[in-house]
């Protein structure tokens, strides 16, 4: 009984607002130190071997093509140790942001799309006040890699990320104006970073008993809907997980 009790106790302790306001402040510290160090060195070498590749042996004329060839594959290896690196540095500072629930986390996103220039539209209906942690950095992280595509390939101008549950299923969708995809860019899961963007979508996603979609068409734009059904222990007491009112928030960057 004595054991229990302390085992209890030490999990109040651990589970405690101190222990993870000291936990949040050490992962910032590590998210700190390893972009100090690590990702500005990677960034750099990243640079240089561009820097050599193009500049130094195009411009001796007879460059050894073995030299070409390692230099690439050098500089591939380069860049993907720089794209874990980052991906680690946005799981340390995301493990804070959704403390305060998916929600929060998916807010502070989309306020960073804003200041980037785009209208964000964002709404939300019926969501569970808790998820378990995976659920939450699995959407997270679909979420993010549609807004980074959005970001990167889209030229839109408007975003609208709508997410709500309905009969035992958690749903979101994000949609762009922007200039849309072919539909072999939709169907190939193979070929460039974008493609694979997608397949790691469709995977996480799938880790959850979900699927995903996407809809586009040249000059149309865009929209990704994921589907995942809700935990099973979590459908028994399904009315008591969910918050009471819905949300409906529009950021205008022209105002």
């Amino acid at each position: 009984m004595d054991n229990e009790k302390k085992d209890t106790a030490m999990l109040d302790v651990l589970d405690s607002p101190i222990t993870r306001l000291v936990q949040d402040a050490e992962r910032r510290r590590l998210a700190r130190d390893l972009h100090d160090s690590a990702v500005q060195s990677l960034t750099a070498l990243v640079a240089d071997l561009e820097y050599f590749r193009v500049r130094s042996l195009a411009a001796s004329g007879e460059a050894d093509q073995h030299v070409a060839e390692k230099v690439e594959v050098w500089q591939e290896l380069a860049r993907d140790s720089l794209n874990s690196m980052r991906q680690v540095l946005g799981g340390l500072r995301v493990h804070a942001e959704l403390d305060l629930g998916l929600e929060h986390a998916l807010e502070i996103l989309l306020a960073s799309m804003q200041s980037a220039g785009y209208q964000v539209e964002f709404e939300c209906e019926d969501w569970p006040a808790v998820l378990p942690y995976e659920y939450m950095s699995n959407i997270y992280a679909i979420a993010r890699e549609t807004l980074t595509n959005i970001e990167k390939h889209a030229h839109a101008s408007t975003i609208h990320l709508s997410m709500f549950a309905y009969d035992g299923h958690l749903y979101i969708s994000i949609a762009d104006d922007g200039r849309g995809m072919k539909k072999s860019v939709l169907e190939n899961s193979k070929g460039s970073g974008y493609q694979q963007g997608m397949l790691g979508m469709r995977e996480r996603a799938a880790l959850l008993g979900g699927r995903i979609s996407f809809d586009s068409a040249r000059g149309k734009g865009t929209r990704v809907d994921i589907d995942i059904p809700l935990p099973e222990n979590m459908l028994d007491g399904i009315a008591d997980n969910f918050g009471e009112h819905g949300e409906h928030i529009e950021y205008d960057c022209a105002g």
